[in-house]
């Protein structure tokens, strides 16, 4: 009888926490939950230097304009043993890896979600969206992680080599880890000699990213555009004015060959 009125409360305490709402995962599940969303995602070295390459997804609440809100416990109280948080997901932990590069696969609810940041930068200055349906396994393809160097800046990359020098000299004589510097990210769609995808996800289907949006840092990370400096509009202005002149210049007369 004891044991079954402890049983009760356990019981109630399990009904009360929410189902896995966004994870990752380091193998494969028995078979894809109809009801919720996937998303994998291969992801190579910051620079292709020594630094793994990090991306965090978080929930969006387009009213708000800002990352939603977690799901608060019944009562306002978190039960013992804390109350999963289900706005965010961050991929650290991957599926399969090789020697420079690892793929993620993310659960998450359906909705809207925007790529939050990656590593130590946020992208609240601008990111861009996916509308996730249940049922679905989007595939995002392979992403760049970068370091936003400005145009002419000297390029200062953490190596395995960079990070034996200064090991061995004591970091008297150099700098071990580079300054802090927002970093950015680029995609394309997966290769042949890419990653492959396991059997179960074959059925993926390419991203399709939506606007772009903005968020508050609450992360409290670095922050940065999703593309970076060359999103910036004045960027993609310039750009398009000297596509526009390329295109408008008249062609130079051929050289004629000497006799």
């Amino acid at each position: 009888m004891t044991r079954a009125i402890l049983l009760v409360p356990l019981l109630a305490l399990g009904l009360s926490v929410p189902a896995w709402a966004s994870r990752t995962y380091t193998k494969l599940p028995p078979a894809l939950d109809p009801t919720k969303a996937y998303v994998v995602v291969e992801v190579g070295k910051v620079d292709d230097g020594l630094i793994e390459g990090t991306l965090s997804f978080g929930r969006y609440d387009a009213e708000k304009a800002d990352i939603a809100a977690p799901t608060p416990p019944p009562g306002g109280k978190s039960p013992r043993g804390g109350w999963p948080l289900d706005n965010r997901v961050f991929l650290q932990k991957s599926l399969a890896k090789t020697k420079d590069h690892r793929l993620f696969l993310a659960e998450l609810d359906p909705g809207l979600w925007v790529l939050e940041s990656a590593n130590d930068t946020a992208f609240s200055l601008g990111s861009a969206t996916l509308n996730l349906a249940p049922g679905t396994v989007t595939d995002i393809g392979v992403a760049t992680i970068y370091s936003d160097f400005p145009e002419g800046a000297k390029r200062d990359v953490l190596t395995a080599g960079r990070a034996m020098k200064g090991a061995l000299l004591g970091g008297l004589f150099v700098r071990t880890v580079p300054p802090p510097m927002p970093k950015a990210v680029d995609f394309r769609p997966r290769t042949v000699g890419d990653m492959p995808l396991p059997a179960m996800l074959g059925g993926a289907r390419p991203a399709e990213w939506a606007g772009e949006v903005r968020f508050g840092n609450g992360l409290g990370r670095l922050v940065n555009r999703m593309g970076g400096r060359k999103a910036r509009i004045r960027a993609q202005i310039e750009a398009a004015k000297v596509q526009e002149t390329k295109e408008t210049s008249p062609a130079e007369p051929a050289a004629t060959p000497a006799s």
